[in-house]
This record gives structure tokens, sequence and C-alpha cells, in this order.
């Protein structure tokens, strides 16, 4: 238990001084001497008509081979496309065309332009910025392109991606997220309203033999899920108001952190048997809960890292396979428990004078099974 409450303490280390506050709408990138053709700055926002882009750009740099021939400024630059013609800009990069020619992408600015705009005298820009105004409704991204072999580029760029309220105040949720704030107020009432009734349930039924401690295990899961649900509606919240979701960013990730350490936690118990078969746990399912939630605070810990870097991060999508190998690893492991506990309840049934009694806890753990696998199917693979 020592080795838990270490690697818990570490984790919520990490997440209080290594997450920033997410700037969930406002976000901005360094990109340092980097060689990719495409680079992903922003993935797709819902804007309506009357939202707007801006860009700003700082100290842009191009990195040539020795002796080459100066790059052609044009082949370097930043386009907006509509989420729905990602297909096309994929086929176009595999045909080896430059996707700043293509006629379906929307060319922002190149790096000529940047230039363009350079006094007498100046030799690099040191900042440019860029305005435009959307007037057809859609899932937008932004991406930067270098469409200049061998070519290595280097550049600072925050985008503000906005649409517009009834009231013409800026709203910096896309077009689909604007009820996410209520809709998660409501499910935050709807957690106190269970968080209530299953302590209500507890206390009055405190004295009798049937409240165990899986139950009161089961109580502070529900208390981390309602504050994370809690925790998600206020950074929808600041998010439409000031493009930042600030501190709520690592009290979502700390909430979220626990409940999905106590749920994975609850429900490998539950698989064991402890406190409902069984007033103890086995050495190997000691083992197995020891694995397990070391596996969940290194897939929470990956969950933080992609929420806080980018796209434009080049092992943003690693980070994204590591998190869900690692989660899926978990969801398999807790059904190792079930079995054993199913295994056991049907030998004991052959042997047993309380055929019954063991046969009924034998279809309620078929039905744990059942469950358990549904719920990880639906919510990792539909």
């Amino acid at each position: 238990m020592t080795t838990t409450t270490t690697m818990f303490s570490m984790l919520l280390f990490t997440i209080f001084f290594a997450v920033t506050p997410t700037e969930a709408r406002v976000t901005h990138y360094d990109v340092d001497k980097d060689d990719r053709s495409l680079i992903l700055l922003r993935e797709p926002f819902g804007f309506s008509r009357g939202g707007t882009i801006e860009i700003e750009l700082t100290t842009p740099r191009v990195y040539l081979p020795e002796h080459a021939a100066p790059p052609d400024k044009t082949k370097l630059g930043f386009f907006i496309t509509a989420a729905r013609d990602e297909g096309a800009l994929d086929a176009a990069l595999s045909d080896g065309a430059c996707v700043l020619d293509v006629d379906f992408v929307d060319v922002a600015f190149t790096f000529a332009d940047v230039d363009a705009q350079l006094k007498d005298g100046e030799r690099e820009a040191s900042r440019y910025e860029y305005r435009q105004e959307i007037t057809v409704d859609g899932d937008y991204m932004l991406f930067f392109a270098n469409c200049e072999p061998h070519t290595v580029v280097s550049f600072g760029v925050t985008a503000t991606f906005m649409n517009k309220d009834a009231r013409g105040r800026v709203d910096y949720l896309g077009r689909g997220e604007k009820a996410l704030p209520s809709v998660y107020y409501f499910f935050f009432l709807l957690d106190v309203g269970a968080c209530a009734t299953w302590a209500f349930v507890l206390g009055k039924a405190a004295n009798k033999r049937g409240v165990r401690k899986i139950h009161w295990l089961m109580l502070a899961l529900m208390c981390f899920k309602t504050m994370s649900v809690l925790a998600q509606a206020g950074r929808y919240h600041i998010t439409r108001l000031t493009g930042s979701s600030a501190g709520w960013t690592a009290a979502y990730y700390v909430f979220t952190v626990c409940r999905s350490m106590l749920m994975f936690s609850v429900i490998a118990l539950v698989g064991m048997g402890w406190s409902f078969l069984k007033p103890f746990l086995h050495q190997r399912e000691k083992n197995l809960l020891m694995a397990v939630i070391p596996l969940q605070v290194m897939a929470n810990v990956a969950n933080v890292v992609v929420g806080e870097e980018g796209p434009a991060d080049e092992g943003w999508f690693a980070w994204q396979n590591m998190f869900l190998v690692i989660d899926i690893m978990c969801c398999c492991a807790v059904l190792v428990p079930i079995v054993w506990s199913i295994k056991s309840l049907r030998d004991a049934n052959d042997t047993s004078e309380k055929k019954t009694r063991n046969l009924q806890k034998l279809i309620l753990f078929r039905h744990f099974y059942v469950m358990t696998v549904a719920y990880i199917y639906f919510t990792r693979i539909i």
C-alpha cells in the first residue's frame, strides 16, 4: 500500500507542476528546426458564420544545407482547410503535390508574404499577424506546409479560433460545443443526487450486515466522478469566456485520475470477491491489483501529456497510441479476477453443500462479467 501511495503522490505532483493552464482555443506552439512537410497546428474547430481566425507568427526562420540555393518562400506557408477535405489532403500528399497549390485549401499566408512587409534595413521579420473571417459554416483545421525539400523551419505561432454568440460577444467554443457547459452542469446535479442517495442508503444501513467496505469505496468513486464532471463544466464555461481553462484543467486532471484509479480498483476488487465472497485477497490478487494501479497511473500521465501537448508536436500521435495501449491493457487485466471468481464458484458448486447459494453468486458474477465487457466495449471501441 505504501508503494501505491507514493506513486499516487508523485502523479499529483506531476499534474500540479507540469500542467500549465491549457489554452484550449488560443493555442501556441513553438516549432523548432522541423523538416516535416505538413504540420497540423489546430484540430477541427466548428465555426459559425462570422467566426474569426487570428494567427500571430513570431521569429520565423528558414535553415538550408550549405551551398543550397535560396528557398522559394511561397512554398512555405499556412493554410486553412475544411475537415471534410482531410482525405483529399492525404491523397494530394501521396501524389507528391504541394498542398499550397491544390484548389480545395485556403492559403492564409506564406513566408514570402511575411518578407514582403519588411521595412528598409530589416533582414528578418520578428512578427506577422493575420486575420480571417469565416463566411461559410463548417469545421476547419489549420496547417503549416513546407514544400521545399531539405528545408528546416522554426517559428512560434499563436492561433485564436472564435465564434460570436447571439449578442455579438466573443465565444471561444466551437458551434458543436456551445451546449456542453450546461450539459455538464446538469449531469453534475444528477451525480450529486446519486451521491447523496447512496450516502443516505449506506448511513441508514451502516449497522447492518449488508454494508461492506466495498460500498464505501464505491461512494468515494461517485464523489470523485461528481467532482470531475464539475471541473469539466468549469473548463468549458471559462474557455467560452476567455479561450483558456486556467486552473480548472489541473483540477479536472486530479479528479479524473482519482476517479479512474478508483473505478478500476473497485471493478478489480469486486471481481476478486473481496468483501463479498471473502474478507481477504490472495497474493496473486494483490499482485494483479498492484499491476493495474500503476498501469492506470501511466495511462493518466499519458492522457495529461496528450491533453497538454498539441498535434504540432512530433511525439503527439505516439503518446496517443501509448495511452490507448495501456488503457486496453488495464481493461483486459480487470477481467482476469472475474474469471478467477467464476471458476472458483463453479468448482465449489460441485462439492459444497451450499449449492443454491453458490449458484446464485455464480450467476451474479457472470452478469458482472458481461456488464464489465460491455462497458469496455462501448467506452474503448465503439
